[in-house]
């Protein structure tokens, strides 16, 4: 999300290049921590890798990005050591490594942002496999795999794809852009012999032109062939009354799969944007713009609405609701509850309930201020800026939500967005109580922090744009370990048995930056 927010903004002629270059387990029978799992939706290598492993983005089909299965834990993450390093030979406007790694029997599967996917040996960073694509339109990120029925899914900016999971071999490749202006930018999610994935309003080339909108598909998985499409636009191609100007949409992160078969997506938000003279306040496209900004319940058999919740109505911040939403158990009333936990770049965390949609409580992370209605005529800062919020995925365990935000504002108006100040953002990671939202402790950082939050035992880890890894106690928020990359870190990591395996390859102002995929070792040399 937070690269292609930066590459919508890169078009900008109020963003100064010079700017950009410095910006430049219990998986299949009953997720951990009380998540509720998809029983019997999942591919059997969740649960076969769960113990060893890092079988999908985001760990488990609830999203939890958590496992008490690794030997990481409080009291020996300080002993992590550089193991190898993998150095990643696509370097592109949005930098070298935007995704998640997977890793499964042994095996690290990576996707640059280029579309190339690679195995790599867990033990020693060798090539085992690879299949380039060398895309036309480059997806530049967050991209990424997927494992699942003995295949590895990933996608182009134009096509999803399956890769014999051994040999990397193409087995398939359908289309699934409507028109040059959209494109495809997420990792896919697997359930019950499915591939749900979705289009956006964009690509490399491209980014929010008239008539480009998000639609999310689910694919059969051994043939590729569409079972049922819903688009995040509520009127199709209609697009809220003005086709040729208006779109938006689609997913960035994968979505959740609770136990019922219900599918949960965060939605990402509505064009045109920036604003505009011409279009105050994105006049072109009046009403709430619906799904946009929205968390989505389906039905992960039809693809029928169950409900929705619009978080930001009739955005012009570009407040995107798009973080991977969690699904868990709690105690609301006293009654064990399942619920569906999202946020996105309005810098809101907000509960609700799995079943219904009721909204159980929210949470502001960050620093806010004219962050909602319309805006002015003259420009006054907006806080959380387009670049702001919760950018990158959360995690949950049976203590806490982790939420990483960045706090980076920006100068708005109706018609206008100004410059970023990407050297002045700052953000945090905050441990929140998934039943009432209260906060339990908050950890600062002097950087961005868009390196998702991701949890072993009692240590969350999360990166920093300047290329810092840390790893905090789950307790207090203490630091533990830190380690300094080469170059900044705009991805999520892998934690396996014994492994932190993240990559660095950050935009850099560097002539000669050090791309690479880093794996620590509590092994290591």
């Amino acid at each position: 999300m937070y690269n292609a927010a930066l590459r919508r903004l890169s078009r900008r002629p109020s963003v100064a290049p010079a700017v950009l270059a410095l910006a430049a387990a219990a998986v299949a029978t009953g997720v951990a921590y009380g998540a509720v799992s998809a029983d019997g939706t999942a591919p059997p290598e969740i649960a076969a890798n769960a113990a060893t492993g890092w079988p999908s983005h985001n760990y488990d089909l609830s999203n939890s990005r958590a496992t008490t299965q690794s030997d990481i834990n409080s009291g020996n993450v300080a002993t992590l050591k550089k193991k190898w390093t993998f150095r990643l030979p696509y370097t592109g406007q949005f930098g070298a490594f935007t995704s998640n790694p997977i890793v499964l029997d042994g095996i690290v599967y990576i996707q640059d942002p280029d579309s190339n996917v690679y195995a790599l040996n867990e033990s020693t960073g060798a090539v085992v496999w690879k299949h380039t694509y060398n895309s036309a339109t480059p997806s530049g990120g967050p991209n990424g795999v997927a494992a699942g029925y003995g295949m590895l899914f990933g996608a182009t900016s134009k096509a999803e794809f399956a890769l014999d999971l051994k040999t990397g071999k193409q087995l398939w490749i359908h289309s699934l852009i409507r028109n040059s202006k959209e494109g495809i930018d997420m990792a896919p999610q697997l359930y019950g012999g499915k591939v749900l994935v979705s289009t956006i309003p964009g690509n490399s080339k491209a980014f929010y032109k008239g008539n480009s909108y998000g639609i999310v598909y689910a694919l059969d998985a051994k043939t590729g062939k569409t079972v049922w499409h819903f688009s995040t636009v509520i009127d199709g191609n209609k697009i809220w009354g003005n086709a040729k100007l208006n779109g938006g949409g689609g997913l960035w992160y994968p979505p959740s799969v609770d136990s019922q078969g219900r599918v949960f997506l965060g939605v990402a938000n509505p064009a045109p944007w920036p604003n505009a003279p011409g279009n105050a306040n994105a006049k072109s496209r009046p009403g709430a713009n619906l799904y946009t900004d929205s968390l989505v319940a389906l039905n992960g058999d039809t693809g029928k609405v169950v409900w929705y919740k619009q978080v930001t109505s009739h955005d012009v911040r570009d407040y995107d609701f798009q973080a991977s939403p969690i699904v868990s158990t709690q105690s609301i009333n006293g009654t064990q509850t399942e619920i569906v936990i999202g946020a996105g770049k309005s810098g809101k965390v907000v509960a609700f309930r799995a079943d219904n949609g009721q909204r159980l409580w929210t949470l502001n992370v960050g620093k806010h201020q004219n962050d909602i209605g319309l805006l002015p005529k003259k420009p006054v800062l907006v806080c959380p800026g387009p670049l702001g919020g919760v950018e990158t995925p959360m995690a949950q365990d049976s203590k806490a939500l982790y939420v990483p935000w960045v706090d980076m504002c920006a100068l708005s108006s109706s018609t206008s967005l100004g410059a970023l100040d990407f050297a002045g953002g700052t953000g945090g990671m905050a441990a929140v109580n998934p039943a009432t939202g209260a906060v339990i402790w908050k950890h600062p950082f002097k950087k961005l922090d868009v390196g998702a939050a991701t949890v072993a035992n009692d240590v969350v880890f999360t990166s920093t744009y300047d290329g810092i890894s840390y790893a905090l106690s789950t307790k207090d928020g203490s630091v533990l370990w830190s380690a300094k990359a080469p170059t900044g870190i705009n991805s999520f990591p892998a934690v396996t048995k014994t492994m932190f395996i993240v990559g660095a390859g950050a935009p850099s102002a560097a002539k000669h930056p050090v791309n690479e995929i880093i794996a620590y070792s509590l092994n290591g040399r």
